[in-house]
């Protein structure tokens, strides 16, 4: 049963028209971000009419060259799947439960699959798989304008077997970072049986967590402090964002000077807390899902 249901949510999101327009934008916005990073780079050391506009320190240069190219720019495209994605992950999520309750056509999927704990987990998994399948589109199109950056800059043009090799670990941490995100936009869709409560529930919690995120910097104040402020899920997300960063020799301190790595928590206890929002989150889905009555078409 649960192989059906995952066949029949990814054939549903798969043919709808919110998922190639979602990829779509985050594709734009990845190519637009590298290009503005590009384009900065060129000018600053004269290849584009001979006109040179330094605006950049050495350290920020260099920091933008490695982004731009081999191994560097695996680090950038997953620093932007954790960024940006996250917004279209939760526009994701939220579409794909809560547009089942406008249609009306959860109560028709439940009538052929009556445990609802599976429906939640086949939309999950089938969630996860269009994440992956993003990731990896967004890593070929960064790769893609890697050539192009290696063949002005006179980079590498290839990447090391190395950088393939951890190529899986870097995508897993990103999607682990992207998963509580959605589990909210979940919990938010079965609470308010819509996509709009879906939405609403994901970007509040998103806009929460990042502002609760600037409280890092009382972590420095005393170890107690410190603690509290790594039970968020901000701090912990950061890790895995840095983790991420420095897999491919990025140092994301030189552009984000504000960032303060030495009260960011370790990645064992990041998984652990990502993971116990996630629980927390999935359990409110399904609670939500399971104890209420489902209606037709709203």
């Amino acid at each position: 049963m649960l192989i059906n249901l995952i066949a029949a949510e990814w054939l549903k999101l798969s043919r709808r028209p919110l998922s190639l327009a979602l990829l779509g934008a985050f594709l734009s916005l990845l190519l637009l971000y590298l290009g503005l990073w590009l384009l900065v780079v060129a000018f600053h050391q004269g290849m584009i009419g001979g006109v040179r506009l330094a605006v950049l320190n050495e350290a920020q240069l260099a920091e933008l060259y490695r982004q731009l190219t081999f191994p560097g720019i695996f680090g950038a495209v997953l620093g932007q799947i954790n960024g940006t994605g996250g917004i279209f992950a939760i526009l994701l999520a939220a579409g794909s439960l809560g547009s089942d309750f406008s249609w009306g056509t959860l109560r028709v999927l439940l009538t052929r699959a009556p445990q609802r704990g599976q429906l939640l987990l086949a939309k999950l998994i089938v969630l996860l798989l269009a994440l992956l399948a993003g990731a990896l589109i967004g890593l070929a199109v960064g790769a893609l304008l890697a050539l192009i950056a290696g063949a002005i800059l006179g980079a590498p043009l290839l990447p090391g077997p190395r950088d393939l090799l951890v190529l899986p670990l870097g995508v897993a941490r990103s999607l682990l970072v992207l998963l509580p995100y959605t589990m909210i936009a979940f919990a938010a869709a079965a609470f308010g049986r819509s996509t709009l409560a879906g939405v609403g529930g994901g970007m509040a919690f998103l806009a929460i967590d990042v502002s609760a995120g600037s409280l890092g910097a009382l972590g420095a104040a005393n170890d107690l402090l410190l603690l509290l402020v790594n039970l968020l899920l901000q701090p912990n997300i950061n890790a895995l964002v840095v983790a991420n960063s420095r897999l491919y020799g990025l140092d994301p301190t030189v552009l984000a000077s504000g960032l303060d790595l030495a009260t960011l928590p370790g990645q064992a206890q990041a998984v652990l807390v990502i993971g116990l929002y996630c629980a927390l989150a999935g359990y409110g889905a399904y609670r939500a899902l399971a104890r209420r009555d489902i209606g037709g078409a709203a």
